[in-house]
């Protein structure tokens, strides 16, 4: 086994919400399972998962790589010996958020859900997507405190709210 969805709970919940937006998030959903399934199977980037990573990288996070998926979403993971360690799924500026709140993070392969390979059973594979969903999933609200502001506000609306701030000096 290679690939662990660090808090499988999280990720699928999140999983789940693209799924239901539809149209490109509902592509990005997929390409990201189709990304996991394909690392569950080996321990290496072949070429083809290669040219899906971004080009910037990033540095904020040890060993971390960022998949670049369709319309400016991304998956974050970290690289531990023969782990593949699945970290975040979101859009750019939801991504760049979680890693300004998780910088230096360090996780820990015993804490996720590993995902088995796809030569065992079609059941087995499906039990960890299954294992997150809530069947009775609300959208988030402000008014959760359980949900992080970066997955109810974008960029565009803090932009909208505060204006001032993010206007050139005149």
């Amino acid at each position: 086994m290679a690939a662990i969805i660090h808090d499988p709970v999280q990720f699928y919940k999140k999983m789940d919400r693209m799924d239901s937006e539809g149209n490109k998030s509902a592509i990005a959903a997929r390409q990201a399972r189709e990304i996991i399934s394909s690392l569950a199977d080996k321990n290496h980037l072949d070429h083809e998962l290669r040219i899906k990573l971004s080009r910037d990288g990033e540095a904020r996070i040890k060993n971390c790589i960022k998949f670049q998926l369709v319309d400016g979403h991304r998956m974050v993971a970290v690289k531990e010996k023969d782990w593949f360690i699945f970290l975040f799924l979101g859009t750019h500026d939801e991504t760049d958020n979680w890693i300004k709140n998780n910088m230096n993070m360090r996780p820990d392969p015993a804490r996720g859900k590993a995902i088995p390979p796809s030569s065992q059973s079609q059941n087995s594979r499906e039990e960890p997507e299954q294992a997150g969903r809530a069947e009775d999933q609300e959208p988030p609200s402000i008014h959760d405190l359980d949900v992080p502001l970066h997955e109810v506000l974008d960029q565009k609306t803090l932009r909208e709210i505060f204006p001032g701030i993010c206007a050139p000096p005149r």
